[in-house]
């Protein structure tokens, strides 16, 4: 059951937001089957952020 996907050269902003839309699918129809919630999906983020050491930085001081 092999596919054929064809390949595209896209640019790495494009393939970061299509990666946010397949997170967001995933996540959404994991909700909708109340497989998960959303809160526990943002404590798992939470935690692999600890665990990889990984701190967005937010704005600074104003």
């Amino acid at each position: 059951m092999s596919e054929e996907f064809e390949t595209e050269k896209v640019s790495i902003e494009e393939a970061m937001q299509m990666q946010i839309y397949t997170t967001q699918a995933l996540m959404d129809v994991l909700v909708d089957k109340g497989l998960i919630t959303y809160q526990e999906i943002l404590t798992r983020v939470e935690a692999l952020k600890k665990e990889h050491g990984l701190e967005i930085a937010g704005p600074g001081p104003q």
